[in-house]
């Protein structure tokens, strides 16, 4: 059985470590040396803080794991959901940014469910329900920080696979091109 799977981008756990270094650097050099003029607080603060982005990056760098699985039986996203998300159960998808600065966004691939579908999530129902509120799907899976995908013709692909015979499901499969 063919199946996609996307991994996280290992320069995003690049950037993060490379990010929060400096901060790191300066917090522990000033509580080492008292040079800068900067209060404690503040340098343990930072220090605590951007030092949390070391071995969150090495975490993410050394993660080989997938994180989103597409095959025959339906989509798997380890952060969201508990296990598979059957095709019959979904009924759309598309992507969805948020602006979070003008430098930064953060992009979503948004999957909307048939009314009444239970799904095996990790989350809570109220967040969901916040989600869909806010214009984002039933299931919304957060792929800022995964390898670079053409997001809108996957969301296609899901969206096609839904709808699709078992037959055909493969053909799908098979004919995607990351």
């Amino acid at each position: 059985m063919y199946e996609i799977k996307i991994y996280k981008s290992k320069w995003q756990a690049v950037k993060i470590i490379l990010l929060g270094s400096p901060f790191v650097a300066i917090a522990l050099y000033d509580i080492l040396t008292h040079s800068i003029d900067m209060p404690r607080a503040l340098d343990w603060s930072s220090l605590c803080f951007f030092g949390l982005c070391i071995p969150l990056g090495l975490y993410n760098l050394f993660d080989n794991r997938p994180e989103i699985i597409i095959n025959n039986t339906g989509i798997f996203d380890r952060q969201t959901t508990r296990d598979f998300v059957n095709w019959n159960l979904i009924e759309n998808a598309f992507v969805k940014e948020m602006r979070v600065s003008a430098l930064s966004k953060q992009v979503f691939l948004c999957i909307m469910l048939i009314p009444g579908a239970n799904p095996p999530l990790k989350r809570l129902k109220f967040l969901n329900k916040a989600n869909k509120s806010m214009g984002y799907g039933d299931i919304s899976i957060s792929v800022s920080q995964l390898k670079k995908q053409d997001w809108p013709k996957l969301a296609y692909l899901i969206k096609e696979m839904a709808h699709a015979s078992i037959s055909e499901k493969q053909k799908l499969l098979l004919n995607y091109e990351q």
